[in-house]
């Protein structure tokens, strides 16, 4: 079993506590288990953050392709939730958001671990699926008593799953979660993510554009699926992330503004109410919209300025024209979503991919060395 830990004392302990679970559940599972050939209630866990929740929107598309009359749950952290809530393929929501997946100090509490078990367990699953691989994931499937279980156990649990796949970080993330369909038979027709958004959510945005004068009166009814109709081209801007390492600077943030404005683009600065900073030249629309407003309006503004975060996952998901400016955190080809309208700044430092949610040098070098003319320039290429 392959682990993906960055602490050794977990990669040393792990392996004992699968070792014991093992000989634990032995009795159990010399019996082999199949998977339900037509499983009437199905749950998909995804606890951790928007961007991942994007990229498993593919595993619900084709559950539910071959499983129509299936019952389809998401587990998601609460974060998810909107976006959750208006995918079709999706038939009900559960939320949870565990302490060591919080990034804004926002998360439930232990006790609220039981709860969640509670009620998986009286929807009756017949079918579980975890994509990312993680421990509480199947500890909350197998204590629920959902019937056949699926996942990597890549951080411990392998021993609870039924079907235990071979995890490849070489791969890019939608691949890896459509290939726990492929290894329990279920045909993947369509590997493209989703992101939706309804009739009210676009009313909503349009509604609160025209309060900020930035729409024409009255609005554009040409019959296209994009109703809004801007006194400017626009762009909308994301200059947050989740850890401090995929943070480029305010003073940066604010001098491509200012490009963008001198180009004569309407900018929309999108975030939490959280999210802090000061910022000129733009319509500020930080918590006031949902995500899936944000959806709408990264789609009807038509382009997309951000970090490596959830609402870049949401504009690549739409094939929106987008610059991601990314840090060596990670390889963003592997986890944000496909789009030949996505161009990444980033540099090729030696530390990369260094996994870290703040840098431990006293230059951050991957971050800093990215000017506001390479960014603007590839913007430039794209909208």
């Amino acid at each position: 079993m392959k682990y993906l830990f960055k602490k050794s004392v977990y990669r040393l302990l792990m392996p004992l506590f699968d070792l014991a679970g093992s000989i634990i559940f032995f009795p159990i599972k010399i019996f082999k288990k199949y998977p339900p050939a037509e499983p009437k209630a199905i749950l998909v866990v995804r606890l951790d953050h928007i961007g991942d929740f994007i990229c498993t929107s593919p595993v619900f598309k084709n559950l539910k392709a071959r499983f129509p009359s299936a019952s389809i749950t998401a587990l998601v952290n609460s974060a998810s939730k909107d976006l959750a809530l208006r995918n079709p393929n999706i038939d009900k929501v559960i939320t949870y958001s565990p302490f060591y997946l919080a990034r804004s100090g926002k998360s439930s509490r232990l006790e609220g671990l039981s709860r969640i078990i509670k009620d998986v367990r009286a929807l009756k699953f017949d079918l579980g699926i975890d994509p990312r691989g993680d421990l509480i994931s199947i500890i909350i499937m197998r204590l629920g008593g959902v019937k056949y279980i699926a996942g990597y156990g890549i951080t411990g649990g392998g021993f609870m799953l039924n079907e235990t796949c071979k995890y490849d970080d070489s791969k890019h993330i939608m691949d890896r979660n459509v290939a726990l369909l492929e290894a329990l038979d279920i045909p993947v027709s369509d590997r493209s993510p989703e992101v939706f958004f309804s009739e009210k959510d676009k009313d909503e945005v349009e509604r609160l554009l025209r309060r900020k004068e930035v729409l024409q009166h009255p609005p554009r009814n040409d019959g296209s699926n994009n109703s809004l109709a801007m006194t400017e081209k626009a762009v909308v801007v994301h200059p947050f992330a989740g850890a401090k390492a995929k943070e480029w600077s305010g003073e940066n943030f604010q001098k491509l503004i200012d490009r963008l404005r001198s180009d004569g683009r309407n900018v929309f600065l999108v975030g939490s109410r959280d999210d802090g900073g000061a910022f000129e030249n733009v319509i500020d629309l930080r918590g006031k919209i949902s995500l899936p407003q944000l959806s709408y309006l990264v789609k009807s503004a038509g382009s997309f300025i951000g970090l490596d975060s959830g609402p870049a996952n949401i504009a690549a998901a739409l094939n929106v024209p987008s610059v991601i400016i990314c840090s060596g955190t990670n390889v963003p080809q592997l986890w944000i979503p496909n789009s030949s309208n996505v161009k990444f700044v980033c540099k090729d430092v030696e530390c990369k991919p260094c996994g870290l949610k703040m840098c431990r040098k006293e230059k951050h070098e991957c971050m800093d060395s990215i000017t506001v003319e390479e960014v603007f320039k590839k913007f430039k290429e794209i909208a």
